[in-house]
């Protein structure tokens, strides 16, 4: 399930790449900090670390809630993996922008919901991750059942 995890987060991570200042006069994103190396290897890091965000979602399901798990569709399943994905988005906007590091701009697609020292807290990293956990949770619950 993590490498699941992690094409379902390459769908975003390549995609966001593509919308970054290298190839957009508006872009999406804007780096405060210069990254260690090139975006694209950040944005395939990425990939792997939102695999691992799911992990630690299929964890919490196993913790939080009885058995048995993934076996059929369940609300109270999808609400974690809902609840995680939100929180931890929330979490690391929030210290990316506090931290200066890179910061989410606002565009039509993408409106700012506030702001924090001075740069916007946008919707759209936000929906990703409703969308996403509800992706994975649907294959998760395919794979179980095999």
């Amino acid at each position: 399930m993590f490498l699941a995890g992690s094409c379902i987060g390459a769908t975003w991570e390549i995609g966001f790449y593509f919308l970054g200042p290298r190839f957009s006069s508006a872009p999406l994103y804007v780096f405060r900090t210069d990254p260690p190396f090139p975006p694209i290897i950040l944005h395939i890091l990425h990939c792997f670390w939102d695999g691992a965000l799911f992990m630690v979602g299929v964890a919490l399901v196993h913790r939080l809630l009885k058995p048995p798990h993934f076996a059929a569709f369940r609300w109270s399943e999808l609400g974690v993996l809902l609840g995680w994905g939100v929180a931890q988005e929330a979490v690391v906007e929030l210290v990316s922008l506090g931290g200066s590091l890179w910061a989410y701009q606002a565009r039509w697609y993408n409106p700012s919901l506030f702001e924090v020292k001075g740069e916007p807290f946008t919707l759209l990293p936000l929906v990703v991750w409703v969308v996403a956990p509800l992706a994975f949770y649907l294959l998760a619950l395919r794979v179980a059942r095999k």
